[in-house]
């Protein structure tokens, strides 16, 4: 045995030698940036006459692989956020806009069709990117735009959906990057935050009280690059996921830096406005608004100021080398420019479209293996982030999180070719589906070619629902009609047809909500309308809701039915603006008849209907958006006469209640405080005098009770605990 040992010890210290010497995890810096359009980078123009500054960012991409097919997952915020977040299309997130969570009406009354029901925002008990990072070690950090939670300042906040720091409660959660006692500094949207009285009015100064107080170089300060700048600084001796999602570039469109303000008023040949509310540029169209001009030069200067961290920072798990040499820094948007503040030319549209102008992104990575100043014509979709972060971190694939995308690593170290999905096979097509009324409509990239599927809806007015059909590129790969000016749905009915059919069966699989059709618009017909079931009767019993509507001969039968509820109408909301998030469950249909559970603590309810033919009937009337000037997205309960409110969901919480009390007692728990707000519940159930502050009060106090019942099954009770930051709640 002896004799073995040098070899033995031998072979250990070359593995000591193997061990120090091999590279850490790389971390990754993903730099998402708000409403930034294709050709806002000074250096991605394709004209080669940039009129937007942007030497970091121009920097970035020497150091970069560029991507020039890159695409959102939706052409706006939330949904992107969310599939980026969750590594799934926004038609299996269920997320399609961020006006989710309302009743369902038409856009204006006229509309014949109407966008169907959606969520807000992510469950918090979704596995999420941060989430699946801690089990390779990696420390995650949410700084910025969030708009991937609910209604109620964005619960579930970063830190309830994974991330190590965030916000909480609208106040980040490291006192070393957010410490109260910077006061007026901790500016939780940075120098993004709304100017005020008007954007002439509030440029930052050198005085040692004003939050965004300007440098040496007359740029303002910013709480969030800050922030970001911390982060990497504190968080440096481990591997670490930052995901700085900046405001910028998105409305209101305002500058604090009046220096580059004015640099662009010059540049631009404008003097400097008198009126707040106009443009100078009266909506001339290309890159000519110097507001927003000066917006993608704080971007770019928020870059810089990344960038500066990670070259001149030592890596003390890299010894001799700065944290760029291991770190991987990705740089991309969550949809297209807005027009008409910027422009996209050559591609057609912008942000709330499916054109090319509303969905293709700038996209940039440098890091290990990256060969820098290459450029990869690919397509590929944020949606691939989450598979290409879990490789970069050593993960295995993991089919249990039900990804979408699939690992674009090889073409960050350089390939050229397809991606290629976890079944061996290249993936052909990317889809999308917006069921919004800026641009109802779904599509469908396959090679050179795109398909629009339009629902009939754009801008809010009635357009024709039609099929278009657009060659991007030529077989060379040169482009062909990235503008999307040449519709072929005529010329080529055979290839319309088989993307069609590809798209109708990507929507059919993931069990996608189409648009409703509108039984009050005339431009639906006749016969159709006339079919609709009308709703007869309303009613409930304990916890119990339910409506009869009409059946039998020229009458369509029901063939979905959902109930819709709040959890949080005014009195339990302190949030700014208050914005009501109403939730879905699936309701039984009978003959004649459709009933559900109402949810404890649930304080308005409304039956959504669907027909053979896909007409929607509520339980009652719910007004049109323009009618009430956008005031169903915010609150809905106000304009239900019945509602089923407040009593049907005080019911099913006394019945979870008295649940919590049986599993409380069973456990030795002290319930004397839940006993005594049952009994005060059933008191208020059953007294028809009772005011509708004695009911807030009485749901109020008997949810508390029952969450006090630590260790209890029913204190987890979702409905319960969905508001939990809110003292209202």
């Amino acid at each position: 045995m002896m004799k073995h040992r040098p070899l033995l010890c031998l072979a250990a210290l070359l593995g000591v030698v193997a061990t120090a010497t091999a590279a850490p995890k790389p971390n990754i810096v993903h730099i998402f940036v708000d409403d930034l359009g294709w050709q806002d980078i000074a250096s991605h123009k394709i004209d080669g006459k940039p009129v937007y500054e942007t030497p970091n960012l121009d920097r970035l991409t020497k150091m970069s692989r560029r991507f020039t097919q890159a695409y959102s997952p939706a052409p706006s915020c939330a949904p992107s956020r969310v599939a980026f977040l969750r590594g799934q299309h926004p038609v299996h997130t269920g997320v399609y806009h961020v006006q989710g969570g309302i009743l369902p009406a038409p856009y204006r009354k006229e509309n014949a069709v109407m966008e169907p029901i959606y969520p807000y925002g992510l469950p918090d008990e979704e596995p999420t990117l941060p989430d699946t990072l801690k089990k390779a070690g990696y420390f995650s950090g949410h700084i910025g735009k969030w708009h991937s939670g609910g209604k109620s300042e964005g619960y579930p906040f970063p830190v309830d959906q994974g991330f190590d720091f965030g916000f909480l409660e609208r106040d980040y959660n490291d006192t070393d990057l957010w410490n109260p006692k910077d006061g007026a500094r901790n500016k939780f949207f940075g120098i993004f935050d709304k100017m005020k009285p008007d954007r002439l009015s509030d440029f930052a100064t050198d005085k040692a009280d004003d939050p965004y107080r300007i440098d040496a170089d007359g740029r303002p300060y910013d709480k969030l690059t800050d922030m970001a700048v911390g982060f990497i600084d504190k968080y440096k001796d481990r591997p670490f996921f930052l995901n700085f999602a900046t405001f910028m570039v998105h409305g209101p469109i305002q500058t604090r830096d009046r220096k580059r303000f004015d640099h662009y008023l010059e540049k631009m040949g404008f003097e400097l406005p008198t009126d707040p509310e106009t443009d100078p540029n009266k909506g001339q169209g290309g890159h000519t608004n110097p507001y927003y001009a000066s917006m993608v030069d704080s971007l770019d200067w928020m870059v810089g100021k990344i960038l500066d961290t990670l070259e001149t920072t030592d890596d003390p798990r890299n010894p001799g080398h700065k944290l760029i040499d291991n770190t991987y820094v990705i740089l991309d948007s969550d949809n297209g420019g807005v027009l008409p503040y910027t422009d996209n030319t050559p591609l057609r549209g912008g942000k709330q479209n499916t054109y090319e102008g509303g969905i293709r992104i700038p996209f940039l990575v440098a890091g290990p293996g990256v060969p820098a100043g290459t450029t990869c014509d690919t397509p590929i979709t944020l949606v691939d982030l989450f598979p290409t972060f879990l490789e970069i971190a050593g993960l295995p694939a993991d089919p249990s999180l039900k990804l979408d995308g699939s690992t674009i690593l090889p073409q960050f170290r350089g390939a050229s070719g397809p991606v290629i999905q976890p079944d061996g096979t290249p993936r052909e097509s990317i889809c999308w589906f917006f069921p919004f009324p800026a641009h109802m409509s779904a599509a469908i990239r396959k090679g050179d070619w795109k398909l629009v599927r339009n629902f009939g809806i754009k801008g809010g007015t009635d357009v024709p629902a039609n099929i278009e059909l657009f060659r991007l590129y030529n077989d060379d790969g040169s482009p062909n009609d990235l503008g999307e000016e040449h519709d072929l749905a005529k010329d080529q009915p055979a290839r319309r047809n088989l993307l069609l059919k590809e798209l109708d069966a990507f929507l059919a699989e993931a069990k996608a909500p189409l648009p409703y059709k509108n039984a009050r618009s005339d431009k639906n017909p006749a016969a159709e309308r006339n079919a609709v079931p009308a709703i007869l009767k309303r009613g409930s019993e304990g916890d119990l809701v339910w409506a009869t509507y009409e059946t039998g001969k020229g009458k369509s039968p029901i063939t979905d039915a959902t109930l819709m509820y709040t959890l949080n109408p005014l009195p339990f909301d302190s949030s700014k603006g208050h914005r009501e998030e109403w939730f879905s469950k699936p309701a039984r249909i009978l003959d004649g008849k459709v009933e559900a559970e109402m949810p404890p603590g649930a304080t308005h309810a409304a039956f959504v209907l669907l027909d053979s033919n896909r007409y929607c009937i509520t339980s009652e009337p719910v007004p049109d958006w323009q009618e009430n000037l956008n005031s169903t997205t915010t609150k809905g309960s106000q304009f239900l006469k019945d509602g089923y409110a407040w009593k049907p969901g005080l019911a099913a919480l006394i019945k979870l209640g008295e649940r919590a009390l049986a599993s409380a007692t069973q456990g030795g728990l002290d319930s004397s405080t839940l006993l005594n707000s049952i009994k005060l519940a059933k008191k208020n159930l059953g007294d028809a005098s009772t005011t509708e502050s004695d009911q807030v009060n009485t749901i109020r106090t008997l949810r508390a009770a029952i969450r006090n019942q630590k260790g209890t099954p029913e204190s987890t009770n979702k409905s319960i605990n969905r508001f939990l930051h809110d003292t209202s709640f």
